[in-house]
């Protein structure tokens, strides 16, 4: 029989939901089952219990709330439910900003120039600013540069 480990109609019987052929056909199967008429007398037990149960009036602004967010349409509902908790957003921020702070640290650090000199251009210019006599080739020289010192002075740079 389809009444058998079907708590559900077991359950409409109860409450008199079902037709007076359905609600016949439980009615003698519960008198032939035993498990089917435990299962009947429990579930009247607790029906009972719950009806005599002390019933108390929902707040009035949990009540406008329900209804202010049934009232919203389907969509907005939707992406409000897959919206993340305020709890996971400062975190993931925070995380979010480390990262951005390493990757710039990184970034800046490989975006520095290589601190030598360049010796290529730097020997070329000379070398045409030599050969262009641009800078005269006897001041460049270190015992010229002590000779004009010395000139300019006098024998001793103390001496005035």
């Amino acid at each position: 029989m389809r009444i058998h480990g079907e708590g559900e109609l077991i359950s409409a019987f109860i409450d008199g939901e079902l037709g007076a052929d359905e609600a016949a056909e439980v009615r003698d199967h519960i008198a032939a089952c035993a498990s089917c008429r435990e299962s009947c007398a429990s579930l009247r037990s607790a029906k009972s219990l719950l009806a005599r149960a002390p019933r108390r009036a929902m707040p009035p602004d949990l009540v406008a709330q329900l209804e202010g967010r049934l009232a919203r349409p389907l969509w907005r509902r939707v992406l409000d439910s897959l919206r993340p908790p305020v709890s996971i957003l400062v975190p993931a921020g925070a995380l979010a900003a480390a990262v951005l702070v390493v990757a710039a640290w990184f970034g800046a650090r490989r975006a520095l120039p290589e601190q030598g000199i360049p010796l290529e251009p730097l020997l070329a210019a000379h070398s045409r600013y030599t050969a262009e006599s641009l800078v005269p080739a006897s001041e460049l020289v270190a015992s010229n540069y002590s000779a004009q010192l010395n000139a300019y002075y006098g024998d001793s740079p103390d001496q005035e």
